[in-house]
């Protein structure tokens, strides 16, 4: 995998997770963390962690399969060509939906999944066991999520299924110091850098569509 690639990766997590994640699942973070504040601090930690790598845990499993099936469509380099193309296609209407966070975001963001695993997450949050802020970290994970679905176009385009697992995971891994901040940051952080982060994330994330576009296209030339 590129160094490029990588420093994109942790760029726009932690980016987006400032921008746009800490504001849809901070709220699931910090349900957790009231959970916990009944509890000693070193078990905190540990579930706390154990919770964040469960989500990082579903991600990797969701980059694992979409870097199989992208290196399982690439059979010539027309193929090869059309696919890195179409991802960036995919990375750019990502890049203006969560952007301008409305109707594209919306259709996005299927609330469809969401009604599945929310009657799940409400039945685990409910419970006091250490298996379930491990299970709850793991639907966290699966939430529709914008952000998410950028991050597995590039699994896709990467057309392995190592490279989809370790995109995934370095994604996972950047917003955790965020997501484990997120009850100090969200009442910290003023709304207009938070808007300055979204802006320059955006803009990464709108780069590297076109530069895959690029590469599509010299691959297809």
């Amino acid at each position: 995998m590129e160094l490029a690639t990588i420093f994109t990766t942790i760029a726009l997590a932690v980016g987006f997770s400032l921008s746009h994640c800490i504001g849809m699942c901070g709220g699931f973070v910090v349900a957790c963390a009231l959970k916990l504040s009944q509890k000693d601090r070193t078990t905190r930690i540990i579930l706390s962690l154990g919770y964040h790598l469960s989500r990082v845990l579903a991600y990797v499993i969701l980059g694992l399969l979409f870097g199989l099936f992208g290196s399982a469509v690439i059979f010539s380099g027309v193929s090869k060509g059309l696919l890195i193309f179409f991802a960036g296609v995919v990375l750019i209407i990502l890049a203006f939906g969560i952007f301008q966070r409305g109707k594209l975001l919306s259709c996005i963001e299927n609330q469809k999944l969401s009604l599945l695993i929310m009657p799940l997450f409400g039945k685990f949050k409910q419970k006091n066991s250490t298996a379930s802020f491990f299970i709850l970290g793991f639907l966290n994970g699966l939430l529709p999520c914008g952000v998410v679905y950028y991050f597995l176009a590039m699994s896709f385009g990467s057309g392995s299924l190592v490279n989809g697992a370790i995109i995934m995971a370095i994604f996972g891994l950047s917003t955790i110091p965020v997501m484990i901040g997120a009850s100090w940051i969200l009442s910290t952080l003023s709304a207009k850098f938070k808007n300055y982060i979204n802006l320059v994330s955006f803009l990464i994330m709108l780069g590297y569509g076109i530069y895959l576009l690029y590469l599509g296209f010299m691959v297809l030339k």
